[in-house]
Order: C-alpha cells, then structure tokens, then sequence
C-alpha cells in the first residue's frame, strides 16, 4: 500500500469514527429526552406528583408532539408552575390559535397581570365547538361589558338557564342592580337549581337583606346533609360572612366561573380538564372552599393523594364544607394506608369538638379497624348514652363487630341482635348476626332463615350469597350449597374463603376433583391464608 492510499484510508476512518460519534451523541440525546418523557409519564400514571415536575421541566418541549405537548400544559397548571404552563400555552397558540384551554389560561394571566387592555381577546378566540359557548359568555360577562344589554333576556324570555341564571344574578348584585339580582336568585329557586355552592349563595344573600327566616331553613339543610360538623347558627355566619365565599368582585366572578367549568368536566369524568379548570379558579380565589372540596375530589380520582392533601393544609375548621373535607382526607389517606394519622387527626378533632357524635363515630371505627377494640367500644358506647342520637341501629352493629372481633360473644350478639330489631331489614346485619351463629355451629335454623332474607335483600353482595351457601352446607342441603357457593365465587372469583367453601362442597357432594382443584386456587389466591396448613391438609386428605 503506497503513502498516498495510506493517508486515504486513514482520513476515512477518522470521517467515519466522528460522523459515528455524532450519530450516537444524536441518539444519545433523544434517549436522553426520551427517558425523560418516559419518566414524566409514569410518575404522572401513577400518582407520583413530587417527580412529576422534575421531569417534564427536563423534556425538549420542541421535540414533543401536540398532545403530549398537552398533557405537560395540564400538568403545569395543576402544579402551579405559571412560567412553564405560560411558555406552553404559547406553543400550544401557535400550532392552534383557537385552542380552548390555552386560551383560557392566556385570559387568565392577562386578567390578572393587568398588561393587556384586551383581556377578552383570547375568549373570544375559543373554538366553540369544543367548548359551551355559555361559558365564555359568562367569562366575558365579568371581564367586559358586552352583554350590559342583555341584562333582562332571561327576564323576558321567561327562560333560566342554570349557568347564566346563576351569574346574571351575582353580576348584578355586585353592580348593585338589587332587583335584577333578586329576581335572577328567585328564578333559581324556582327552578330549583340546587347544589351546596348555589345553597351556600342564597345563605349569604338571605343573610345580606336580613331574611334570616329563610336563611335558617337553607342553613338547617345544609347542616341536615353533614357539610359541617360545628352546626354553627345563622348568628355565626352574620358576623362572619366571608366564610361563605361571597362575589363581591370580578375576580371572584370569574373564580365562580372556572368552578362551574371545572363542575361542569368533573360530572363527565373528565377529571384532568375539571383539575385545570379548578386551578384556574383557585389562581383567581385562594380560599374558594367550594373549589378546593371539588378539586380534591378530582385530585383523588386522579391519585394525586400528594396533592389531595395539599391543598387541605391550614385549613379552618368552621368553614361550611370542613365535614366534607374532613371525610374525603379520610377516604385518602385509608387508601394511602395512613390509619395511625387519621387516628391522631380525629383524635385531636375530638378534644376541640367533645359534643360531636360525627367526630366520635369515626374515630370509633378507624380504632376498631385497627384492633384497638376495647377503644372503639367506649366510644361506641358513648354514643349510644347520647339521647340526641336518634338512629341508633348503626351504632349497635358496630359495637356489636367490636366485640365480636375482640372476643366477647354475648355481649355482640345481644347488640346485633338490637340493631336487628331497629332495622330488621338491613343484610349486613342479617348477614353478620347469621354468619356469626354458622359459624359458633349454633342457632342453625334462625342462621338460615336470617341469610336467605339478606340474599333475597342483596342477592349480588358475594359474602352474603357465600353465607347462605355455607349455612346450607352446614345443614346438609349440598346441591342448594354448590348453587350459592358457585355464584358466590362468580362473583368474586380470587377470594381464599369462597374457593375454599366451594371446595368442602365438591367433596361432600363426591366431586372429589373439583374440590382438590377449588383448595388449590385457595393458596394461588392467597398464599399466606390463615388456613392454609389446613387447606395443604385438604388437599391430601381430603375432608
């Protein structure tokens, strides 16, 4: 090889080693971004809220296509990240200048900064196709005066519909249009457009022109449906009006629009839109109670628990919803498997309201899911001493598990056996009481008689329809036992117990196979199940 084809070759391998350099640098960097997009997601699949932010603020926005450029606007906003969800929402105009949500957040921010004089420019952009037309009117009902001459349409028309209806009235009342007002808030009860935010509306205004005869009633319903557990007087909320969230400016409007937006996606299960929406609200109205209550709701279909609890930091117990509130933490963090901190909350809870049986309840059944029986029962007990608890059925079932879980039969059965007796048509009581006797081996009859009126009750609950077939099993009646037993297992296919009584079925009834088959499924199921040396047993030896 002579110098000449030497230098030659040695030039092409230096081309080709950087142009294959480049090329791995290339993919490494959309690997990179690539990874980055796939960990955005699943955090975002699964909740994860606090890794959420760290990813999609590392994805190459410009290299994301349209609808997952979307997805990372939603998630922006629900994290309150203004200046990315601000960056997007100009991407996302770009590609589509009619663009609903980018829109509305472009309203937002202008609204609120004060920098542009046409501030309804972007509503007025919205692809009504994809959007209610009524809620951009509403909008620029509270940014604008350009439906000024459409104050009395309904009024003429004789029409209401609920989203004008609604905001017609708070617009004019804030602009001290008193009659328009009034009579747009007598068409909604009319009309009867309820919901606890439009209760929550007339209370303020009933309470503002001193009809406080009205006042009481909607005051008594909403305490009748468990909002509060403070039941605090019409007095109360005279002299301390702005817990009921009163309109009182545009800003608070167009709060009240967004909720309704927001309420208007969260009843179509489209819970990202209802989350956008109701951030949008709360940039408008920190301390909307109505919004934060809807939106933690939205938060936890999500399974966004992080932010679910959040948003109810700091929160004060006298607000009209905090029952509510104090509910949905509950539900989220037994679903988070918190129950040693919904213990301690309602405990404490407890101190600062002693009177409220709401508050005793559930501490007295979070303390007996978690074994603290003897606990539970004091509480349970109290509750019972209480002669202004009328509906005391519930509170005898209770007890009564207490302490049959903690050992105390007859105690347990005299309650159940009460709560019977006060609601003697409830199958989980008929259930509890009759499954209890199946299995002490006693009152066989009564048990069967008991279980085969829940069942007619309740003939889709899978525990209910396993207790009538095991009450038949212990009664000899195996064909009737297989019946129930199968539909049972139907029903709930990967439950241990239920295999495990249709598997003593097939071998009474010389199945021998299926019952050998039903056994094993018992510890595929549940391999730590609390029989499960028995069952090994079973499976040799059969019964």
């Amino acid at each position: 090889m002579d110098l000449i084809t030497r230098i030659c070759s040695i030039l092409v391998f230096f081309f080709v080693l950087t142009f294959i350099k480049k090329e791995l640098l290339t993919k490494d960097i959309k690997s990179n971004n690539y990874g980055n997009y796939l960990s955005w997601n699943f955090a975002r699949e699964t909740g994860d809220t606090k890794s959420l932010s760290n990813f999609f603020s590392k994805i190459e926005l410009h290299n994301v296509e349209f609808d997952v450029l979307e997805e990372i606007f939603f998630e922006s906003v629900v994290l309150n990240d203004w200046n990315l969800a601000e960056q997007i929402s100009e991407k996302i105009l770009e590609k589509d200048e009619y663009n609903f949500s980018a829109n509305l957040f472009g309203f937002s921010k202008n609204f609120l900064s004060k920098k542009s004089d046409n501030v309804t420019d972007n509503l007025k952009k919205i692809d009504i196709s994809q959007f209610d037309l009524n809620f951009v009117k509403v909008l620029l009902l509270w940014s604008s005066d350009f439906e000024k001459k459409q104050d009395n349409l309904i009024k003429k028309d004789k029409e209401c519909i609920p989203l004008k209806c609604l905001h017609y009235a708070l617009y004019n009342l804030f602009r001290d249009n008193k009659e328009d007002g009034l009579f747009y808030l007598n068409k909604i009860k009319e009309e009867e457009f309820n919901s606890f935010r439009v209760s929550e509306i007339l209370l303020y205004n009933s309470i503002k022109n001193k009809n406080y005869l009205v006042a009481e009633n909607i005051l008594k319903d909403l305490n009748n449906q468990n909002l509060n557990f403070g039941d605090f007087n019409v007095s109360y909320y005279s002299n301390n009006v702005d817990l009921l969230n009163p309109v009182v400016s545009k800003k608070d409007g167009i709060a009240e629009a967004f909720y309704n937006i927001s309420s208007w996606y969260y009843t179509k299960n489209l819970y990202k839109y209802s989350a956008f929406f109701g951030e949008l609200s709360l940039r408008f109205r920190p301390n909307f109670y109505a919004m934060k209550l809807l939106l933690i709701g939205t938060y936890e279909k999500l399974n966004y628990f992080d932010l679910a609890l959040d948003k109810m930091e700091n929160l004060k117990n006298n607000n009209i919803y905090f029952f509510k509130f104090l509910k949905l933490k509950l539900s989220i963090l037994d679903q988070l498997e918190m129950n040693k901190k919904s213990i301690d909350e309602l405990s404490t809870l407890n101190n600062f309201y002693p009177k409220s049986v709401k508050i005793k309840l559930l501490l007295a059944d979070r303390l007996r899911s978690e074994k603290k029986f003897n606990d539970a029962i004091k509480f349970y007990t109290d509750i019972l001493n209480n002669e202004k608890v009328k509906q005391k059925w519930g509170i005898f079932y209770s007890r009564g598990i207490a302490y049959e879980q903690s050992g105390q039969w007859s105690k347990a059965e005299k309650d159940l056996l009460d709560a019977l007796e006060l609601n003697p048509n409830d199958p989980y009581i008929l259930n509890y009481l009759g499954y209890s006797w199946l299995d002490r081996k006693t009152n066989l009859k009564k048990a069967l008689r008991l279980l085969e009126t829940a069942v007619e009750i309740e003939p889709n609950d899978a525990y209910i329809v396993d207790s009538l077939g095991w009450a038949y099993f212990l009664s000899g009646f195996f064909d009737k036992s297989i019946f129930y037993l199968e539909k049972a297992v139907a029903l709930l296919p990967d439950d241990a117990t239920l295999n495990d009584h249709l598997g003593d079925a097939y071998w009474k009834s010389g199945r021998t196979d299926e019952a050998i088959s039903q056994w094993k499924r018992v510890l595929i199921y549940d391999p730590n199940f609390k029989k499960k040396d028995l069952i090994k047993k079973k499976i040799i030896d059969g019964l």
